[in-house]
């Protein structure tokens, strides 16, 4: 059982413990060469380590975006300079080839999410594997042999600017020497040239040098990042004008965009007493306004319950959905096994007519089953099964990709999406059906497809729980709102605005076409309600972790379960456990000692019942 419990609570920390990532999509705000996980299981760092061929640490220093040689996708050629070998199963030349997927070639490109992204600058460790079986090859971009990262976004660990060695889930809490030490020291160790240090930095990491909690109001509560929405902030001492002052927002729940990127956001009003900004993506929490050495801090928590993915924030520019089919939008066809499947194939169809009739877009599906499989650029958006070549990588349960081009006429240019596919892991056990998942961690097709077809309806990532774009779509605390089979009201709202996007531009060039509004003569076969913000929020019944973070004790209320014998762990960031408490069936809260625990970041996982009955990440401090 406990093997069971550090695998489900690595997938709760997906989410809840992802850091470093923006939610934009495109390279311009991706930061520090950290991706963010989506829908992904996490590996532990060890057996990452142990997979991997080859461990190194290197420095991007040029890419180049190339097609494969069956012209199915596009991949990123990373040209990476050696410094250090810790493992590898080959000899390593002082420069080796690591391959990406997406990139982007000018005028058209290839944008994936889950896939690691990297940037010229990006330095760290980087856990690599050769190209699998039946692979993709290189060869007329020149490239015979080279390396993928090993699962994708877990595949490459950074220094942050706290000193301490961080992944996409966050930080290892060790520094350099201590993580090198800890979890490479039994390793061959190879050095081959000094470090290099990058240079991106558009996130801050700790607190500023005075942090004044409270002193602000926001106004509304709650918004939809990255679609031009604004919030007015209230307080005192802003400043007469902006100068080098900003307003910042958290893009990950535990840290805040960098001044540089902040200064970016468009500003719409700025006094002594009030602010008018518009949101960026981002995820819910505090509303942070810098002025010189002070920043205040919101006593409100801003929630954001849907993104979209803006190519860039100022001006706001988006990948825009057009008429591909030449019947007014998007048709989908689905891989041959879920076609030939009753179950599966209703399933895709009423996600379909969901989205068409709740957001206007207009998607059909092909009647028949996809005869291409994987290939982007063939002009059929697919819901397709991984395969050799193109499956995905370790951990990963599903990725959403598409080709987007662009084309410019006088002074403006036009993005917008070719066609999309997402593909779906075949390791993984999938239900098809309606309502919760009949065993504990099914991956839920029609909930998977929800998030992924939404990433292609151009949605970002959420913190918000409950709301179908939260990077958890599996296991918990995603097992707890699953059971719905409908959009919220917030994704509703946000795929209105793309929908309109894309029947109202007055673009013309290249051919392309505005969307049609669809039929929607078929809206009456799913009666659903949306579900709305409220559903979404913990309530009075939930597990109830305080004070958090923690020093010397944190104390469990267990709501809803008092009256049932649990058993609670206390995990860290490796999914280790930490101690085991046991519960007796007629306590209704507990004070968990923490003080005996290194400072960072761990998970509460209280088991009950059988199973797990409860998920909640803590930091130590």
């Amino acid at each position: 059982m406990s093997t069971q419990i550090q695998r489900v609570s690595a997938i709760v920390l997906c989410c809840l413990m992802a850091i470093l990532a923006t939610f934009a999509l495109e390279p311009s705000v991706v930061t520090a060469g950290i991706t963010e996980p989506c829908l992904t299981v996490k590996i532990p760092l060890e057996e990452r380590i142990r997979a991997a061929s080859a461990v190194i640490y290197g420095h991007v220093v040029a890419q180049r975006a190339v097609w494969d040689d069956a012209r199915r996708s596009i991949y990123t050629i990373n040209s990476v300079v050696v410094s250090d070998v810790w493992k590898s199963s080959m000899p390593l030349p002082d420069t080796i080839p690591v391959v990406t997927e997406g990139g982007d070639m000018g005028t058209m490109g290839r944008t994936v999410i889950g896939a690691l992204q990297l940037a010229i600058g990006d330095v760290g460790y980087m856990l690599l594997e050769p190209p699998r079986n039946r692979d993709i090859t290189l060869l007329d971009a020149g490239t015979r042999s080279w390396f993928r990262p090993y699962a994708e976004v877990q595949g490459l660990l950074v220094r942050g600017n706290d000193g301490t060695v961080r992944d996409c889930w966050g930080s290892t809490g060790c520094d350099v020497r201590t993580f090198e030490r800890r979890h490479l020291g039994a390793l061959d160790h190879t050095v081959r040239g000094p470090h290099a240090t990058t240079s991106r930095t558009t996130i801050d990491y700790g607190k500023p040098v005075e942090l004044i909690q409270n002193a602000v109001s926001i106004s509304p509560a709650a918004c939809i990042g990255g679609s031009g929405q604004t919030i007015t902030i209230s307080g005192s001492g802003f400043g007469d004008t902006r100068g080098d002052s900003y307003v910042t927002f958290t893009p990950d729940g535990t840290s805040y965009y960098g001044a540089e990127y902040a200064r970016t956001f468009v500003y719409e009003r700025w006094s002594d007493n009030e602010i008018v900004v518009e949101v960026p993506p981002a995820y819910s929490g505090k509303v942070r306004v810098a002025t010189g050495a002070t920043t205040h801090e919101s006593s409100e928590t801003l929630r954001v319950t849907s993104n979209l993915a803006a190519r860039t924030i100022n001006p706001l520019t988006f990948n825009t959905l057009i008429n591909t089919n030449g019947q007014g939008g998007l048709t989908w066809a689905m891989d041959p096994k879920l076609h030939a499947n009753d179950t599966a194939r209703a399933c895709i169809e009423s996600v379909m007519r969901h989205f068409r009739c709740k957001t206007g877009m207009s998607f059909t599906v092909d009647p028949n089953p996809a005869s291409a499989g994987y290939a982007l650029n063939d002009g059929i958006n697919a819901i397709v099964f991984d395969a050799p070549g193109y499956e995905l990588g370790a951990g990963a349960v599903a990725y959403c990709d598409w080709i987007w081009y662009s084309c410019i006429v006088g002074n403006e240019t036009f993005y917008w999406v070719r066609d999309a596919d997402c593909r779906l892991s075949s390791k993984f056990d999938w239900y098809y059906g309606d309502g919760p998942n009949p065993a504990f961690g099914m991956a839920k097709l029609r909930y998977v497809l929800y998030h992924e077809i939404g990433h292609a309806h151009q949605f970002g990532h959420v913190s918000e729980e409950g709301q179908t774009m939260h990077p958890v779509v599996q296991a918990l605390p995603a097992e707890n709102w699953l059971r719905r089979d409908v959009i919220t009201e917030s994704e509703q709202t946000a795929g209105i605005f793309m929908t309109s996007l894309g029947r109202e531009f007055t673009f013309r060039g290249c051919g392309v076409q505005p969307l049609l509004p669809p039929a929607n003569d078929d809206c009456d076969k799913d009666i659903s309600v949306d579900v709305t913000e409220g559903s979404s929020t913990p309530t009075s019944a939930s597990p109830l972790l305080r004070p958090n973070p923690a020093h010397d004790f944190a104390t469990l209320d267990l709501g809803a379960l008092a009256g049932v014998t649990t058993t609670i762990f206390v995990m860290d960031c490796f999914g280790r456990t930490m101690a085991t408490i046991a519960v007796p069936h007629d306590i209704a809260s507990i004070d968990i000692p923490v003080a005996q625990f290194a400072a960072g970041a761990y998970q509460i996982v209280v088991l009950g019942r059988g199973q797990m009955l409860g998920a909640m990440p803590f930091v130590i401090h």
